[in-house]
């Protein structure tokens, strides 16, 4: 593993981000969610600015209107890029809420995860405000979360993000659990994995959501679904790598979805974990970061996912350990 240029790799995309990124702009907070995790997961967060990172982030904020803090009471927590609304200064006495100007829920959890990591104490946090966001996101009959109020699908990576969430701020108080564990039940397939939603295929990704929820807020032992059959699953989507449906190409973040989820249930070991090394080591580019497969660029979310299956896997040579249910190192 060639550490220095991983390294070299977060920090260019941490001051300048290449144009493939220009349409994922609108979720600028996730994309610096995998550098600032990379950088902390090499043991290198000495290296950029983390007041201007944690002011940056603050500002992202989406605060109860001054006003009437009931006109946006489902609006709060943060918004995943500056390309909408208020003026970057403005802060929580001064907010005046405006229409789209809304949190989303990933944006929420990437946000408060870098607040976390940089070693900040939430002390700007709403944290009020943002479990009120929470419980409007809830759908009280399915358990489903919607990202945001302007209104989504329901997605088990909502679920996920809204348990993280809940499990970082110590306060459960805007999620309905019972709900959670009936959503995840119920997106079980007949496969072993789970969906995104009752009904639909089974993926590595939201196969990890699911379980990682159920830990979050301590409800595993509520698992209706045949666990034998989903060990199964996970353990037959490595072909060299990890794929993240049936019949599938390898793709280099379903070492970590995958193995991560096999790991929440105590099963890494049965990862035959040197041919799995080979085919994320041999994604890596020679100016730093990992791509998807060996024959496209690299990206953020590939490089840091690479890096932190390699940390669960422990061959990664001065890899951080991974909080393998939040994601984050520790």
């Amino acid at each position: 593993m060639e550490k220095e240029a991983h390294v070299m790799y977060f920090l260019r995309h941490i001051r300048q981000l290449p144009e493939p990124y220009a349409r994922q702009d609108h979720h600028r907070v996730v994309l610096l969610f995998f550098c600032v995790q990379g950088l902390a997961l090499l043991g290198e967060l000495d290296r950029v600015d983390k007041k201007a990172i944690i002011d940056f982030v603050y500002a992202l904020q989406v605060h109860p209107d001054s006003r009437d803090k009931y006109i946006n009471a489902a609006d709060c927590g943060f918004r995943g890029s500056t390309w909408l609304g208020n003026a970057y200064f403005k802060g929580p006495r001064e907010y005046e809420s405006t229409t789209y100007d809304t949190a989303h829920i990933a944006s929420t959890y990437t946000a408060l995860s870098i607040l976390r990591t940089l070693g900040d104490n939430f002390s700007r946090v709403n944290k009020p405000a943002i479990v009120q966001a929470l419980k409007a996101l809830q759908n009280p009959v399915t358990g489903g979360f919607m990202a945001s109020s302007l209104g989504t699908e329901e997605d088990m990576r909502f679920v996920y993000c809204a348990c993280a969430i809940s499990y970082m701020l110590g306060d459960w108080s805007g999620v309905d659990c019972d709900g959670v564990v009936r959503f995840v039940n119920a997106c079980a397939t007949y496969e072993g994995g789970f969906g995104s939603y009752p009904g639909l295929e089974a993926q590595g990704g939201v196969t990890y959501c699911g379980l990682a929820s159920l830990v979050l807020c301590g409800r595993l032992v509520q698992a209706t679904f045949d666990l034998s059959l989903l060990q199964h699953w996970l353990l037959m989507r490595q072909q060299q790598g990890f794929q993240g449906r049936t019949n599938k190409q390898p793709d280099v973040c379903y070492a970590f979805w995958d193995g991560a989820s096999l790991h929440l249930l105590g099963l890494h070991g049965l990862v035959d974990v040197s041919t799995c090394e080979r085919f994320v080591l041999s994604c890596q580019h020679k100016h730093g970061g990992i791509a998807k497969y060996a024959t496209v660029y690299p990206d953020v979310l590939h490089s840091y996912y690479g890096l932190a299956w390699l940390s669960i896997a422990g061959v990664g040579p001065g890899l951080k350990s991974l909080d393998v249910k939040l994601q984050l190192p520790l």
